[in-house]
């Protein structure tokens, strides 16, 4: 599943409690727990409010593949980046129960919401090709302005039964943030992209839907 690194890999813990809740400084890293890919940050990092996961007993622990999601949350402020990174399973790579898995109608979305100046987010590709995120919805009370930007990378789907095409590749995915952000609220989601999630979630510019 996922984890957060100097924005780009994986690294050392500050503080935990059972549940993976990490409340650290400002050069903290944030570490997931060790099944299923899960979430590591580092970096100057936010707090781990929450983390929705399951893997599929049968399938591998170290890698997403079908029906399995990540779902970190984090939250308060960032001056500079983190980063994390979500492993998906491909066949040529992870065998386990003797079966090869790939990552299924697995895909990746993150969203953040914050008042202050976002630099980037994006979500890199094994092969280093990379969708960064847009901004999707901005609302001003009393004069402070909260924006709201989404990425996605998904693997179609077809909108006339619903069912995905060829799965994402199999590999280290980068999930990047950086920017001076205040009151924010940053989520990764490694789950089932399926069309309606994809016309819920993503922006338009990053959906895969075919006929």
């Amino acid at each position: 599943m996922l984890r957060l690194s100097a924005r780009a890999a994986k690294t050392s813990i500050v503080g935990a409690v059972a549940l993976g809740l990490l409340v650290s400084s400002a050069t903290a890293a944030l570490a997931a727990k060790p099944s299923g890919g899960k979430t590591q940050p580092t970096g100057t990092a936010m707090a781990l409010v929450s983390d929705s996961s399951w893997n599929n007993p049968n399938s591998p622990s170290w890698c997403l593949n079908e029906d399995d999601y990540d779902q970190p949350v984090y939250s308060g402020s960032l001056s500079g980046s983190m980063s994390a990174s979500e492993q998906f399973c491909g066949l040529s790579s992870d065998y386990y129960n003797g079966t090869w898995w790939d990552a299924g109608g697995i895909g990746l979305e993150t969203d953040i919401y914050f008042t202050g100046q976002l630099t980037d987010l994006s979500i890199t590709a094994p092969d280093g090709t990379a969708h960064h995120a847009v901004l999707v919805g901005q609302a001003t009370s009393k004069g402070q302005t909260t924006y709201h930007y989404a990425a996605c990378y998904v693997p179609a789907y077809s909108s006339a039964t619903d069912t995905g095409g060829t799965p994402l590749p199999g590999g280290s995915w980068g999930i990047s943030l950086n920017g001076q952000v205040s009151n924010a609220r940053w989520s990764v989601r490694a789950q089932m992209t399926d069309v309606r999630f994809q016309q819920t979630y993503c922006p338009v510019s990053q959906q895969n839907i075919s006929s």
